[in-house]
Protein backbone atom coordinates (compact mmCIF):
# COMPACT_ATOMS: atom_id res chain seq x y z
CA UNK A 1 0.00 0.00 0.00
CA UNK A 2 3.03 2.13 0.79
CA UNK A 3 4.06 2.34 -2.88
CA UNK A 4 0.63 3.44 -4.03
CA UNK A 5 1.23 7.07 -2.32
CA UNK A 6 2.89 9.38 -3.52
CA UNK A 7 6.72 10.19 -3.07
CA UNK A 8 7.61 13.66 -2.52
CA UNK A 9 11.54 14.85 -2.37
CA UNK A 10 12.21 17.76 0.32
CA UNK A 11 15.04 19.12 -0.62
CA UNK A 12 15.82 21.81 2.06
CA UNK A 13 19.37 22.40 3.87
CA UNK A 14 17.68 23.45 7.37
CA UNK A 15 17.57 20.34 9.27
CA UNK A 16 14.22 21.59 11.04
CA UNK A 17 12.57 22.81 8.10
CA UNK A 18 13.42 19.31 6.33
CA UNK A 19 12.29 17.76 9.41
CA UNK A 20 8.86 19.39 9.88
CA UNK A 21 7.91 19.32 6.30
CA UNK A 22 8.74 15.82 5.88
CA UNK A 23 6.91 14.72 9.38
CA UNK A 24 3.99 16.54 8.16
CA UNK A 25 3.33 15.46 4.68
CA UNK A 26 4.10 11.36 6.08
CA UNK A 27 0.80 12.26 8.70
CA UNK A 28 -0.57 12.88 5.50
CA UNK A 29 -0.49 10.55 2.82
CA UNK A 30 2.78 10.95 1.21
CA UNK A 31 6.33 8.99 1.40
CA UNK A 32 8.88 11.61 1.31
CA UNK A 33 12.68 11.55 1.35
CA UNK A 34 15.09 14.34 1.85
CA UNK A 35 18.20 15.97 0.31
CA UNK A 36 19.78 18.81 1.69
CA UNK A 37 21.87 19.84 -1.29
CA UNK A 38 21.35 20.15 -5.08
CA UNK A 39 23.72 17.11 -5.82
CA UNK A 40 21.95 15.02 -3.39
CA UNK A 41 18.93 16.33 -4.94
CA UNK A 42 19.49 15.71 -8.35
CA UNK A 43 20.93 11.78 -7.10
CA UNK A 44 17.79 11.36 -5.50
CA UNK A 45 15.66 12.61 -8.42
CA UNK A 46 17.90 10.57 -11.18
CA UNK A 47 17.08 7.29 -8.66
CA UNK A 48 14.04 7.64 -7.58
CA UNK A 49 10.23 7.57 -9.12
CA UNK A 50 9.33 11.46 -7.51
CA UNK A 51 6.05 12.10 -8.00
CA UNK A 52 7.02 15.78 -6.20
CA UNK A 53 9.34 18.23 -5.63
CA UNK A 54 9.27 20.90 -2.60
CA UNK A 55 12.61 22.92 -2.55
CA UNK A 56 14.23 25.54 -0.85
CA UNK A 57 15.92 28.81 -3.34
CA UNK A 58 18.82 28.86 -0.90
CA UNK A 59 21.07 25.76 -0.55
CA UNK A 60 24.53 25.09 0.17
CA UNK A 61 25.83 24.14 -3.81
CA UNK A 62 23.41 26.19 -5.62
CA UNK A 63 19.90 27.20 -6.40
CA UNK A 64 16.63 25.07 -5.77
CA UNK A 65 15.08 26.98 -9.01
CA UNK A 66 18.33 26.43 -11.05
CA UNK A 67 18.13 22.56 -10.35
CA UNK A 68 14.27 22.49 -11.28
CA UNK A 69 15.07 24.64 -14.65
CA UNK A 70 18.12 22.12 -15.51
CA UNK A 71 15.92 18.71 -14.57
CA UNK A 72 14.61 16.86 -17.54
CA UNK A 73 12.22 14.57 -16.10
CA UNK A 74 10.41 17.21 -13.79
CA UNK A 75 8.67 15.75 -11.13
CA UNK A 76 4.36 16.06 -11.60
CA UNK A 77 4.40 18.50 -9.40
CA UNK A 78 7.07 21.29 -8.44
CA UNK A 79 6.74 23.73 -5.42
CA UNK A 80 9.53 26.74 -4.55
CA UNK A 81 9.72 27.38 -0.98
CA UNK A 82 11.52 30.42 -0.05
CA UNK A 83 11.89 33.39 2.33
CA UNK A 84 10.62 36.11 -0.91
CA UNK A 85 7.63 36.62 -2.35
CA UNK A 86 7.09 39.11 -4.30
CA UNK A 87 6.21 38.92 -8.00
CA UNK A 88 9.81 38.34 -9.52
CA UNK A 89 10.41 35.78 -6.63
CA UNK A 90 7.23 34.22 -8.12
CA UNK A 91 7.93 34.80 -12.20
CA UNK A 92 11.29 32.88 -11.72
CA UNK A 93 10.34 29.77 -9.51
CA UNK A 94 7.46 29.94 -12.94
CA UNK A 95 10.02 30.32 -15.54
CA UNK A 96 12.24 27.52 -14.16
CA UNK A 97 9.57 25.03 -14.48
CA UNK A 98 7.96 25.19 -10.39
CA UNK A 99 3.89 24.71 -10.50
CA UNK A 100 3.78 26.63 -7.31
CA UNK A 101 5.79 29.26 -5.21
CA UNK A 102 4.92 29.56 -1.40
CA UNK A 103 6.74 32.10 1.34
CA UNK A 104 8.15 30.65 4.23
CA UNK A 105 7.03 30.16 7.07
CA UNK A 106 5.17 27.28 4.92
CA UNK A 107 1.82 26.87 5.90
CA UNK A 108 1.32 23.25 5.96
CA UNK A 109 -1.92 23.11 5.00
CA UNK A 110 -1.34 24.93 1.74
CA UNK A 111 1.57 23.11 1.13
CA UNK A 112 -0.69 19.57 1.31
CA UNK A 113 -3.71 21.38 -0.68
CA UNK A 114 -1.12 22.33 -3.72
CA UNK A 115 0.62 18.90 -3.52
CA UNK A 116 -2.82 17.39 -3.65
CA UNK A 117 -4.39 19.39 -6.70
CA UNK A 118 -1.14 19.11 -8.47
CA UNK A 119 -1.01 15.38 -8.55
CA UNK A 120 -4.47 14.85 -8.80
CA UNK A 121 -5.01 13.70 -5.17
CA UNK A 122 -8.90 14.10 -3.40
CA UNK A 123 -8.22 16.37 -0.59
Amino acid sequence: MSADLPLVLVLDDDDDTAALLGMALRRRGFRVVVARSCEEGRARLADSAVDALVTDVSLPDGSGIELVASTENKPRGIIVVSGFGGDDDREKSRAAGAHAHLVKPVDVARLVSTLNELLGRPG
